[in-house]
């Protein structure tokens, strides 16, 4: 009996949730759809399973409460591969993919004193796709640039994470494809105040086990008038 109840007061908890709650989507980028459940009273309230899609490919699933990260996330790259695995409760990285041999992110430090360094890379949370989503939605270039193709210049996306793991400045760099002499980069700051402060975080990069500043280069490409998307 003490059985029965237990199952028909489970039920009734799920019955009661799932009725408090209705599914959305909408889009993050052009490309990537999101998928995530919020309170029947207020759309505003994530609360429930979240997904994310490129196309139909996973890149992002978890749990929310309240509008608060829960339990264990789990990120994939583009292809679907497994990248990193997240527990908000703990606060902890719990998984981390070695660098793919294809992934052309680059990693710039002052190694010059040092002879034999022995350097880690900064970690973002969300991993080296998900993780980069909002900055890629912070970008939207000026009208002067809307012409350019990606024949006629390369793009890329530099930031700056200081030892304690904090987003200090970052940049759009538009290199030309055939550079004219003495004609400088484009380089456009973006404002991070625009982005949340869970987006400025990341596990700090070290350099002979002592933490380290660290300028990340993220290859990109144009696509559409004024945006950008990673490669």
């Amino acid at each position: 009996m003490k059985l029965f109840y237990t199952i028909i007061f489970s039920f009734v908890v799920l019955n009661v949730f799932a009725q408090e709650t209705v599914e959305r989507s909408r889009k993050l980028t052009p490309g990537v759809t999101e998928r995530y459940r919020v309170l029947k009273s207020d759309y505003s309230v994530l609360n429930g399973q979240y997904a994310a899609y490129l196309k139909k490919t996973l890149i992002a699933a978890g749990l929310y409460d309240h509008n608060q990260k829960k339990a264990t996330w789990t990120f994939f790259d583009k292809k679907g591969k497994l990248t990193q695995r997240y527990n908000y409760d703990r606060d902890s990285l719990i998984y981390e993919a070695a660098p793919d041999s294809n992934q052309r992110i680059m990693y710039i430090v002052d190694d010059s004193l040092n002879n034999d360094p022995r350097f880690t890379r900064p970690i973002r949370v969300g991993g080296s796709y998900y993780g980069f989503l909002n900055y890629v939605n912070l970008v939207r270039l000026p009208k002067d640039y809307w012409s350019i193709s990606n024949d006629m210049a390369s793009v890329t996306m530099e930031l700056l994470i200081s030892p304690y793991g904090r987003l200090a400045e970052f940049k759009v760099r538009i290199k030309p494809a055939r550079p004219v002499p003495y004609q400088e980069d484009a380089l456009l700051n973006l404002n991070i105040k625009l982005l949340s402060d869970e987006d400025k975080v990341f596990v700090p990069a070290t350099l002979n086990n002592e933490r380290v500043a660290v300028r990340m280069v993220i290859p990109c490409r144009f696509t559409g008038a004024d945006r950008l998307e990673m490669l």
